[in-house]
């Protein structure tokens, strides 16, 4: 009885110990690889619907000509300008409190715009350094794309200039834009989404990572994730979300 309580106290061998350990590390190599992989999938998950807000945000953009241009158009110069415009139709600017922004997408989406570049359209846009810090949602960036590769020409860029009460520049377009979500990493994603005026979100597996900066944000994705695909390059390269 003396001896048990003896080996009781002293605790584990070095033996006792090193198998426990083995035992901890093989229970994480197992696990955490699955914890990784489950976070990927949230994160996927997570940027294919916040896609699907944009354009229901650029919808109600034209619809309802939210920045009061007195043209329906859709908004095509980056992702932020969906919260941070404000309407001409309101007597102010941008930086007066009687102009609030138009806030037709989350923060967040707004705040993981990868292209940091002010869009001025006009004095009627506000900085996003007034609402957020700049960072990445659930791991992936987004992009306003640049132009359709499907169609060839002027029609093909996404940002025009359509007119209208106030002179914004090419910040527009009447029928067309289209957006990307690429993650910030290799362990954030293992996929980029695009989307157009459509609704129809396609997906690409990445072999490398596509940021183009350690920057935050990062400025937007390079070629071939900065124009949307086209039919071909659809059938080939990509595959429709269900």
């Amino acid at each position: 009885m003396v001896r048990g309580h003896y080996r009781a106290a002293r605790g584990f061998t070095l033996i006792e110990l090193m198998i426990v350990i083995a035992i901890i590390a093989i229970i994480a190599a197992i696990a955490i690889p699955g914890l990784l992989s489950s976070q990927r999938a949230s994160n996927e998950r997570n940027a294919s619907t916040s896609l699907k807000t944009l354009t229901s945000a650029q919808a109600d953009f034209r619809a309802n000509d939210r920045d009061g241009n007195k043209v329906n158009d859709f908004w095509t110069a980056n992702v932020a300008g969906l919260y941070t415009m404000t309407s001409a139709a309101v007597i102010g600017n941008s930086n007066s409190t009687t102009d609030p922004v138009i806030k037709l997408i989350e923060l967040s989406i707004a705040s993981a715009d990868a292209d940091g570049t002010a869009i001025p359209a006009g004095g009627e846009n506000t900085a996003l350094t007034q609402f957020a810090v700049p960072s990445a949602k659930a791991g992936y960036w987004y992009h306003a794309l640049i132009s359709d590769g499907g169609t060839s020409g002027a029609e093909a860029t996404y940002q025009q200039d359509t007119g209208g009460a106030v002179a914004m520049g090419s910040v527009h377009n009447y029928w067309k834009f289209g957006f990307t979500a690429w993650p910030e990493s290799r362990s954030a994603g293992k996929f980029v989404f695009i989307i157009d005026e459509n609704n129809t979100i396609f997906r690409s597996a990445l072999s490398t990572n596509i940021s183009p900066s350690l920057n935050v944000p990062p400025g937007p994705a390079a070629a071939p994730y900065n124009t949307y695909p086209s039919s071909a390059d659809l059938k080939s390269y990509w595959s429709k979300l269900d």
